[in-house]
């Protein structure tokens, strides 16, 4: 008689608990002794349906918590320290993201950031490592389960190097070994980045499956990752096999884009108890209950005449005589039924903007202004015209980026950053309270005090 799929996974969560025991913070890394986990490790990846679980497992932990790394938090937190949504009741954790004044001792920056993200890095690499030991999971299983879990570890590291700057690179689960780690250079976090995309695209040739990481998910996320780079045309190559693949369109009803059965996602996360978390976080909970975020004045205003996503992405409430605008992609606050919305990680609409600014950077400017056309028209904006010269290219390049990934997973946020115009930018948006060092988020000061080797970010005690 088989085991039952939820008894499967909770023996799997409860091994994978005991073999991570130790990374809860890099002080218990030292001081704990590591368990021994060579027989549970041997028995979660001793068969497919447990290694399956497994992988599964790492999943649901990714969101079974909003406001967290992969589940909502990339879109609040980036979006309160650009121009884009603002509190409208005072909670000093977050005001802090929105006044740039991060304290290292804020809670937000260490659960919610820092340790979600080696959290499931950690979990990736037990199952990385569990999986290359194996000798009783299908060869083929045993590739998709690693290219997945070499996705979600570089979606990890490309936030983490977004935020934070240099961080640790950790790569196996050897607990002594990674407490002592300092903190990696960037740009050679980005090679790991793209070393682990380009065999998770390898690894997931033929899978098509969008609720979980496939082959076009690695290339889209690698099309990303390549403009950081500059590697403009690495970038413009990836964007044009996902555009190419005919596998996904752009939705002409705006207000489906980020419905489940959208035909532009190319990756989303099911959640594991509510709709969505950036619905959770941006809708209210009831018309007659005022937002808890609302739309930045400089964002609002930064919208065209007519242009149909500030008609169907932004709504407009009034409560108790005050009016306020608030994100709306996704529309619903929590779902009593089946699902409607997923976590949508990954966009078409994305790589048509990837690949015009490939093609910008390169000098190759009409053919950039097809992209950015075909963006403006799905908003039901007129096309540009194709002689605009290269600057004009680039800020209306700029102005569809903006408009189009508001208050979505830190888009406005990074690309002010590695555009570098976040200081002029920002340092209108926010006067005073705009500093330099404020592009990057401290490190956690329990990190700090915990690990020997870290060091902090400029600008803070």
């Amino acid at each position: 008689m088989k085991p039952k799929p939820i008894l499967i996974y909770i023996f799997v969560c409860v091994v994978i608990f005991a073999i991570s025991l130790t990374m809860t913070s890099c002080k218990k890394l030292v001081q704990v002794d590591e368990p021994d986990d060579s027989l549970t490790a041997s028995m979660v990846f001793s068969n497919d349906s447990l290694a399956q679980a497994a992988v599964a497992g790492l999943y649901i932990k990714v969101m079974s918590n909003t406001k967290f790394l992969l589940n909502g938090g990339m879109s609040l937190f980036p979006g309160l320290s650009a121009d884009e949504v603002v509190r409208t009741s005072a909670m000093n954790n977050e005001e802090q993201f929105t006044n740039n004044a991060i304290l290292p001792s804020n809670q937000l920056i260490n659960v919610n950031l820092w340790k979600a993200a080696y959290t499931y890095i950690y979990h990736s690499n037990i199952c990385i490592e569990g999986l290359q030991r194996s000798s009783g999971v299908n060869e083929t299983l045993k590739k998709q389960l690693t290219g997945e879990v070499l996705f979600v570890r570089a979606l990890c590291y490309y936030y983490l190097v977004n935020l934070y700057g240099d961080v640790p690179l950790v790569l196996n689960t050897n607990a002594e070994v990674n407490a002592l780690l300092p903190r990696t250079q960037a740009d050679k976090v980005y090679i790991q980045i793209e070393s682990d995309l380009l065999a998770a695209r390898d690894a997931l040739a033929g899978t098509q499956l969008n609720t979980r990481p496939t082959q076009h998910a690695a290339m889209a996320l690698l099309a990303r990752v390549y403009l950081h780079m500059q590697y403009w045309g690495r970038a413009e190559e990836m964007a044009n096999a996902v555009i190419n693949s005919g596998l996904f369109t752009l939705s002409n009803d705006l207000n489906a884009v980020f419905k489940i059965k959208s035909p532009e996602i190319i990756f989303q996360w099911a959640p594991a108890n509510l709709n969505s978390g950036d619905g959770f976080i941006f809708v209210p909970s009831s018309p007659a209950i005022r937002p808890t975020y609302t739309i930045d004045s400089n964002l609002l205003s930064a919208f065209e005449t007519n242009d149909l996503r500030k008609q169907n992405w932004i709504k407009t409430v009034k409560v108790n005589s005050t009016t306020y605008s608030h994100p709306y992609k996704y529309k619903i606050y929590i779902s009593t039924g089946v699902p409607d919305e997923y976590n949508v990680v990954l966009r078409l609409a994305e790589q048509y903007l990837i690949r015009a600014e490939a093609r910008a950077r390169q000098l190759r400017v009409e053919e950039a202004v097809d992209d950015i056309n075909i963006i403006r028209s799905r908003a039901g904006l007129a096309e540009l015209s194709k002689n605009i010269s290269s600057d004009l290219c680039w800020q209306k390049l700029e102005q569809e980026r903006r408009v189009e990934f508001f208050a979505e997973w830190g888009h406005r946020w990074f690309d002010l950053k590695r555009t570098q115009q976040a200081d002029a930018v920002l340092g209108i948006a926010k006067g005073a309270r705009w500093h330099p060092n404020d592009k990057l988020y401290p490190i956690p000061l329990i990190e700090l005090e915990n690990a020997p080797n870290l060091e902090q970010n400029p600008g803070y005690n």
